[in-house]
């Protein structure tokens, strides 16, 4: 970075290659001022700015939007609001969709506090989508879109022992018609899996007393997600909502959203940089282990197509952290904690087994940047680099290869499930609010996140991919 004459600019990118979404690769530079993006041209900086950045020989993208985090599953909600966060802008991410967790009180207890702290403690700007368990958050739903601005809830048609709870399809649909009475724009989000299904497939697991990662994949079959996508459509047709499958990670659950398609169903489907990067084989064994699980060779590739060709929309990660003496992989099979800490590597995941796959950079960049930002009402605030748009851009050198090692992704964790593999496409700085917070893996700016309500609006986002069969 070079000093530059006073007045004129806060910051100019000079030099590198725009990655718009929906338009292009584009030699330009970018200008900022007061936060946003002023200007897209050449030359910019000899308009005069206070700050160049040089990003000659590298790409600029739009800041990722990872739609799908957990915040506090291990510690306090004010300790990972910061750490996590962190860890996530030194990967290139600078939005986040949190899933907020109360099993039984209303949100109204919660919600003020973690606004509070997000505004207080994060790096990164976020979005809420409370899981919601009972009748009654159901009920105060449309309370909670109108005093904290939120625009999406997660439904659990299965849940996890000790973790969450399911939800009854009875439950479900009254949730679904709920959030689709809001408006248009409202999104029901929805981890399919059918709990009945699971419930045995654990049971017969307990008869294997010694295994390995890829026997876990038997404890969430693919037919359970498969069968759940298709009770979560056909409830969500009836309701009139816009359903958000997350974490898809089977081939059988992509052939049920490829039939649905066809057959003129709109919903959106996400995957995440786990199921994209890793399979069930993986070294690094029960350091892996996450819900649904990281499955075989055959759904990773079919996940890979599903992404190229669109029947899958977004990415993101389903980050869920933990500390090694947490996540106890010593203990195996039965013993080993599900969740894995992901948001420092899921832009670098996302490019290089991507580009490995032949995934042109324009749609790698699109499903974690445009679309998610489109599906949950904050674009073109979000997901995309425009003269008005947010100045949160990540400047990335796509040859630079890095070997995994969490010690240099400052979350908390002291692991990676990527950890050991080179990786190659990652950060040299961010810009986030139009100042560069991070240069080099390394944090040198302040934090400036914040928490965004977000506005109800009178139609749905034009998303493109719902009037597309595949």
């Amino acid at each position: 970075m070079n000093a530059a004459t006073s007045g004129g600019y806060d910051l100019v990118i000079s030099g590198g290659t725009l990655v718009i979404p929906g338009v292009g690769q584009i030699r330009s530079d970018v200008a900022i001022e007061g936060g946003k993006i002023t200007a897209i041209g050449e030359n910019l900086a000899s308009s005069g700015a206070k700050e160049v950045f040089d990003a000659k020989g590298k790409v600029v993208l739009p800041g990722i939007f990872d739609p799908h985090t957990h915040i506090s599953t291990e510690r306090s909600f004010e300790e990972e609001s910061e750490t996590e966060t962190r860890a996530a802008l030194i990967g290139g991410t600078t939005t986040i969709g949190i899933f907020l967790r109360s099993l039984k009180e209303s949100y109204n207890i919660h919600l003020p506090i973690f606004r509070k702290l997000m505004d207080e403690n994060s790096y990164v700007d976020s979005v809420f989508h409370p899981q919601i368990f009972t009748a009654e958050q159901i009920a105060e739903i449309p309370q909670y879109a109108k005093d904290f601005g939120i625009r999406s809830f997660k439904f659990y048609m299965s849940g996890m022992p000790g973790v969450v709870d399911s939800i009854t399809d009875d439950l479900l649909l009254t949730g679904f018609k709920t959030v689709a009475a809001l408006g248009p724009d409202m999104i029901a989000c929805v981890h399919c899996e059918t709990g009945s299904l699971i419930d045995q497939a654990r049971v017969e697991l307990q008869k294997t007393k010694e295994g390995t990662l890829a026997d876990w994949e038997r404890a969430h079959p693919p037919e359970a997600e498969a069968l759940a996508i298709q009770t979560a459509l056909y409830l969500a047709k009836i309701a009139g909502a816009h359903l958000y499958v997350v974490h898809l990670s089977s081939k059988q659950g992509l052939e049920v959203v490829r039939t649905a398609r066809r057959n003129g169903m709109r919903f959106t489907v996400e995957t995440t940089t786990p199921y994209l990067g890793l399979e069930s084989s993986d070294s690094n064994g029960f350091l892996v282990k996450m819900v649904p699980p990281i499955r075989e060779k055959s759904h990773h590739d079919a996940l890979w197509q599903g992404f190229a060709e669109g029947s899958i929309n977004t990415v993101g990660t389903d980050n869920t952290s933990r500390a090694r003496a947490t996540k106890k992989p010593e203990a195996g099979l039965h013993g080993a904690r599900p969740g894995i800490p992901v948001m420092g590597t899921h832009l670098p995941a996302l490019l290089h087994y991507g580009r490995e796959r032949g995934v042109p950079l324009e749609i790698l960049i699109d499903r974690a940047t445009r679309a998610p930002a489109k599906v949950y009402g904050i674009y073109p605030q979000k997901g995309t680099i425009a003269v008005g748009s947010d100045a949160d851009l990540v400047v990335v050198d796509l040859e630079l290869e890095k070997v995994v090692d969490a010690k240099y992704l400052n979350g908390f964790s002291d692991f990676s499930p990527f950890e050991g593999k080179k990786l190659k496409g990652w950060p040299v700085a961010t810009i986030k609010g139009g100042s560069v917070v991070v240069r080099d893996g390394k944090i040198v700016g302040k934090r400036n996140g914040r928490y965004l309500p977000r506005q109800a609006r009178n139609a749905a986002p034009d998303l493109e991919w719902l009037r597309r069969p595949v």
